[in-house]
């Protein structure tokens, strides 16, 4: 059990990194379309060599679960492309905490579209993350920093899609293995940053290193080795010690983020991340007791994260 917890730990700590490699990609002067080509290109490629070597019949799947898959993966560029922007108008810290609100947007949307009830917890911690929020934003300004809105909002934006793409997962996670689900969205992903972008401005000469640095970090420390991690640590503690454990991940992306950025939040702004945290904690604490239909949110993670039994490519 104790190499399960290691491996969820392992599995945070890439999650974690993917906003710092992002966030290094723009101060080196990389531009999104190039960082958002390289990670899914090189993803992509990685994802399609492990499928092949593991089993040629995880290619296989019905026509329905391609449409599902394309919409997902739809979806997932959706939430990655709000992400970046948000780590280019903000910093690496708050985007972070922002979507790891995602398990609460997954509460909203399911008593919204599907009626679900709220219970006195999961209303309760909607109300704390909401006030964390407003913290992290910095809504009053008592500590004087100047906090990009538009940072803010693609911040929720990106949570809002995450959450979305969590709701989507858990349906085809009955019906299709996690990694496949995961290779499938990072494909899709990849095609539509090339339809989006048709012409990418690559670097040239030395100035390659860094999006090779940058593309090679969030495919393969940010996605593919944290997804492995993850699926084997379920397979080791269950889903619900390991969802329970994957709280520390934003913890871990401030720690990285104030080591190798150099970047602050305020006390204001930490208590609000705390908040959050707490929030989202107890939201999961509370369905373990009592389990629910729908809102089985997945563990954490930007880059490709998922549902317990789905994948996590955030």
């Amino acid at each position: 059990m104790l190499n399960g917890y290691v491996l969820i730990i392992l599995a945070a700590i890439g999650f974690a990194a993917l906003p710092i490699f992002i966030k290094w990609g723009y101060n080196l002067g990389l531009t999104k379309d190039v960082m958002l080509f390289s990670r899914f290109f090189i993803a992509s490629v990685l994802m399609i060599l492990i499928m092949l070597v593991r089993k040629k019949s995880q290619f296989n799947i019905s026509k329905l679960n391609f449409i599902q898959l394309v919409i997902q993966g739809f979806v997932f560029f959706g939430c990655t492309y709000a992400y970046f922007l948000s780590i280019k108008y903000t910093s690496a810290t708050i985007t972070n905490i922002l979507l790891y609100t995602y398990p609460l947007m997954v509460v909203l949307m399911s008593a919204l579209i599907f009626k679900e009830k709220i219970s006195l917890v999961k209303g309760a911690t909607i109300l704390i993350a909401f006030f964390g929020c407003l913290l992290v934003a910095n809504i009053v300004n008592l500590s004087g920093q100047k906090i990009s809105m538009i940072g803010i909002f693609y911040g929720i934006l990106s949570a809002i899609f995450y959450a979305i793409y969590n709701i989507n997962g858990q349906y085809l996670s009955d019906k299709s293995d996690p990694f496949t689900i995961s290779a499938y969205t990072t494909i899709v992903c990849l095609l539509v940053t090339i339809a989006v972008y048709p012409s990418i401005n690559f670097p040239s000469g030395h100035s390659q290193l860094p999006m090779w640095i940058v593309g090679l970090g969030t495919a393969i420390l940010s996605t593919i080795m944290p997804l492995c991690c993850y699926q084997k640590g379920i397979a080791l503690l269950g889903a619900s010690k390991t969802s329970i454990l994957s709280t520390i991940e934003p913890v871990i992306a401030t720690v990285l983020a104030f080591l190798i950025l150099g970047e602050r939040l305020s006390t204001i702004q930490l208590s609000g991340a705390f908040l959050i945290i707490f929030g989202v904690l107890l939201l999961k604490l509370d369905k373990h007791k009592q389990p629910d239909t729908l809102n089985s949110e997945v563990s954490i993670s930007l880059q490709v994260s998922t549902p317990p039994h789905t994948e996590d490519t955030r």
